[in-house]
């Protein structure tokens, strides 16, 4: 049993304000001053406001570890620390099949640039604002559009805002895009999906 293997080991960007805020719900505990101490650092190498920097995180969204990793590169996405018998362990899937976070693929969406890009000759969109802009790939050459309003074809949930491949299906979050995109495009996932 290793967090990476578990449903609930994920990664994020996040601001201070969005970092500590998921603290607060997750460890609960007084975030420690060196997440701060890091972002000012990036601020200054950037030369930009401390409120502008976002960075990557790794962590369990069930808060059973007391801290937030660093992402240091973009295929830096495995557990820093073992944990054995964890009682939040889970590997349960919904839907389709899973797409797995964190993964390399995860990780592309997660950093490449805002707009439109290529990565390994496939072509990523802007997706949904989900703690921070991402990636989500083309389904062939149909660009996944944002839209307003739809029941999402994973989980069933109606959404105000989603991503749509027009004419095909519709979904309420970009994770929710990447499990049906994944088994639909398999051999361009195991391409993009191999760590760099």
């Amino acid at each position: 049993m290793q967090c990476d293997e578990c449903s609930c080991w994920t990664v994020s960007e996040f601001s201070y304000e969005e970092l500590h805020e998921k603290w607060d719900e997750l460890v609960g505990a007084t975030i420690t001053p060196g997440y701060k101490k890091r972002y000012e650092k990036e601020a200054r190498n950037l030369n930009i406001p401390v409120d502008e920097v976002t960075l990557s995180f790794k962590y369990c969204l069930k808060g059973k570890l007391s801290r937030f990793y660093i992402v240091k590169h973009s295929s830096d996405t495995r557990a820093c620390k073992k944990v054995t018998d964890c009682p939040g362990f889970t590997t349960a899937t919904i839907g389709v099949s899973e797409f797995p976070v964190p993964s390399p693929l995860w990780a592309i969406c997660m950093q490449v640039a805002h707009g439109p890009c290529r990565v390994n000759g496939h072509t990523f969109y802007p997706g949904l604002r989900e703690h921070c802009y991402s990636r989500i790939p083309a389904h062939g050459a149909i660009k996944p559009l944002l839209v307003n309003d739809g029941r999402c074809d994973i989980c069933g949930n109606d959404f105000t805002r989603g991503v749509v491949v027009k004419e095909v299906t519709q979904f309420c979050c970009n994770k929710h895009y990447l499990q049906w995109w994944k088994d639909r495009h398999p051999k361009l996932y195991d391409k993009l999906n191999r760590s760099r």
